[in-house]
């Protein structure tokens, strides 16, 4: 999901028109995120937004076009900060596939207290872009999930994980585990984000870790 940032998606991410004000479109975007979570993406109205900005209705079409523009730029921010979450430095790369694996979800959990709550909205709402939208986010969505994919068919190969794993299952279901952290994790709790990495990592690499009566 090594990659760097496609530029098209970092030009998709600004709005459509107009000069841009970067404290304001941040401002703009955070209360996008807080009315399409508590209100869902078809029933949020502009006005709502505008409202959480403390800008007139009418000042919020400068920045933007349609309201779909707000769900795109915020679903590209988070895309972008999972294709970030996935590139490594030489080190790590010339490692074993575990290591990989387990530092790629040390990097992934040190990213979710920054994509706040909206991750889930967007996660959810992505089906309503429209189709040449959709599919440009969907292509960094898949190029993530290529590069997990790629080290867990390397470590099938080399014979650190079992080979009776099924990579498109593995792959997906370590995404759902950290995806789904947003949805209960509380940092006032006994766990913290590191300690959670840590048990994420011995639990997955144990899952994929070969019988031994095999």
């Amino acid at each position: 999901m090594v990659a760097q940032q496609d530029p098209e998606s970092a030009v998709a991410a600004a709005p459509p028109k107009g000069s841009l004000n970067a404290a304001r479109w941040n401002e703009i975007l955070d209360a996008a995120a807080v009315v399409f979570s508590e209100k869902g993406y078809r029933a949020a109205r502009i006005e709502d937004i505008a409202a959480g900005v403390g800008i007139l209705k009418g000042s919020l079409y400068y920045y933007i076009e349609s309201k779909e523009d707000l769900l795109y730029a915020l679903t590209v921010g988070g895309h972008t900060k999972g294709l970030a979450a996935i590139e490594e430095d030489d080190d790590t790369r010339a490692s074993d596939p575990a290591t990989r694996l387990g530092a790629f979800i040390t990097r992934w959990i040190a990213m979710v207290p920054t994509t706040g709550e909206y991750a889930q909205m967007t996660e959810r709402d992505v089906r309503l872009l429209s189709d040449e939208r959709r599919t440009k986010v969907m292509e960094m969505r898949n190029q993530m999930h290529r590069y997990v994919r790629g080290i867990i068919d390397q470590g099938i190969a080399d014979g650190q994980f079992d080979s009776t794993t099924d990579p498109g299952v593995a792959t997906n279901s370590i995404f759902e585990l950290l995806n789904s952290t947003v949805r209960w994790f509380r940092p006032t709790g006994r766990l913290s984000f590191d300690d959670l990495a840590d048990f994420y990592k011995t639990f997955v690499l144990r899952g994929l870790r070969p019988d031994p009566a095999t």
